[in-house]
């Protein structure tokens, strides 16, 4: 499904809220109202099930893995996470952020071109490694950003790897690859501890509920979850939030404004200039709105149920879809336009995004992503006039819509005076 957003506004627009699908001989049914948005994100796994819902998950990281494991070792697994993404979590990464940052600038220099769906990605990774693996280990995982991206290449909603042999192939390989990588990591850390304990650390003391070791099989799965999960969601953002402050040059007005305020130049970033920082935080959950990474959201029906007016029969693929939700004009008024005032009018209006998902399984970074996107647009808004020489646009498919490469830009030194 190439087009897959002209399939969903086709069923929108002749079918309204409730239409159903066939997705290569599955059927499905799509459901826009709130309250059925509400019952798909919490009704219980054995109900609408979302390890049922991405194979791809369990090719890539096994059965063990997160909400692909048994709800026990789901719910440890959760656990494990919360920590590396609490509000104190967040104080210790904004330096993180900001240095890498500020090297990728001195590395863009005063003035030239870049390709900004890498330059993203590259960033990204960098910070992901250092803030989750430390300093000393974040070095080997930035040197696989290849890897990851043919990892990746597994990912597919609808079709199983045996009909996509060569992406399948690959992936295996950078699969293998990124184990060896991690295995060394943890060994390493386990030999010399830190007084500190990180996210890496976390992973090397990991026991059952029963008190006996997580064995490493499954903490490798955790770890390139984590750094893969982090990767899809933040680098997109990054990408589309920049290409979409270039597309609509007349918010850095305002953005600028807010900086001289809130951000002393020369100063290192805080988290309360971060908070700060309003109108940034509007043109982020706008560009959020019109571009989330997962146009759906899916769950399978493990029995037959009803939701609202729909009769659901097991096996059926229930969904909800983020891209056309955040352009529904009874929620979003004039929603094809890129307008960040609206949050302004309604602050409560970015509670209704499904960019990070909802319910119990909603996405542990978001808070991640969003500080990571502040920092990465405040510092180079400050330091570049900047201008793309690509029209944006998304990758297809039904795959993450993360923005497609090529996608350059044109920067200079912001002329301040």
């Amino acid at each position: 499904m190439r087009d897959a957003t002209a399939v969903l506004e086709r069923g929108y627009a002749e079918h309204g809220r409730l239409f159903r699908l066939n997705l290569a001989g599955v059927p499905a049914v799509v459901l826009l109202d709130p309250e059925h948005r509400g019952d798909i994100m919490t009704l219980p796994e054995e109900t609408l099930s979302i390890a049922a819902s991405y194979p791809f998950l369990r090719t890539m990281f096994g059965s063990d893995f997160y909400f692909m494991a048994p709800t026990p070792e789901y719910r440890r697994q959760r656990e494990l996470y919360v920590p590396v993404f609490r509000a104190g979590a967040l104080h210790s990464y904004l330096p993180v952020m900001e240095r890498h940052t500020q090297e990728l600038i001195r590395r863009l220099g005063d003035r030239g071109e870049v390709e900004l769906v890498r330059m993203c990605a590259e960033l990204n990774l960098r910070v992901i490694a250092d803030t989750f693996f430390g300093e000393e280990f974040g070095h080997r995982l930035v040197g696989a950003l290849d890897e990851f991206e043919d990892f990746s290449a597994n990912v597919s909603f609808l079709l199983p790897p045996w009909l996509r042999p060569l992406r399948s192939r690959r992936s295996r390989k950078a699969r293998r690859r990124l184990h060896v990588i991690v295995l060394d990591c943890l060994a390493q850390r386990r030999a010399r501890p830190k007084t500190e304990p990180d996210f890496l650390q976390s992973l090397c003391q990991s026991r059952y509920a029963d008190g006996t070791a997580v064995p490493d099989s499954s903490t490798v799965h955790q770890a390139l979850g984590l750094v893969w999960a982090a990767r899809e969601t933040t680098a997109g953002q990054l990408a589309w939030s920049l290409a979409d402050l270039l597309t609509h040059p007349q918010y850095q007005a305002a953005l600028l404004a807010e900086q001289r305020e809130h951000v002393p130049a020369g100063q290192p970033l805080t988290m309360e200039a971060m908070h700060a920082l309003t109108h940034l935080d509007h043109l982020m959950y706008e560009s959020e709105r019109l571009h989330p990474l997962a146009i759906l959201i899916a769950r399978k029906a493990m029995r037959h149920l009803r939701i609202g007016p729909c009769r659901i029969r097991r096996g059926t693929m229930v969904l909800t879809s983020p891209y056309l939700t955040h352009r529904l004009p009874e929620e979003w008024p004039d929603p094809q336009a890129f307008r960040p005032e609206r949050y302004e009018r309604d602050p409560r209006a970015a509670r209704n995004l499904l960019g990070f998902g909802s319910g119990i399984h909603r996405c542990l970074g978001q808070g991640y992503a969003r500080l990571e996107t502040k920092v990465f647009l405040t510092l180079l808004l400050r330091r570049y006039h900047m201008e793309l020489l690509d029209t944006p646009t998304p990758v297809s498919g039904l795959s993450p819509r993360g923005l497609a490469a090529p996608c350059r830009i044109r920067y200079r030194l912001r002329d301040l005076a």
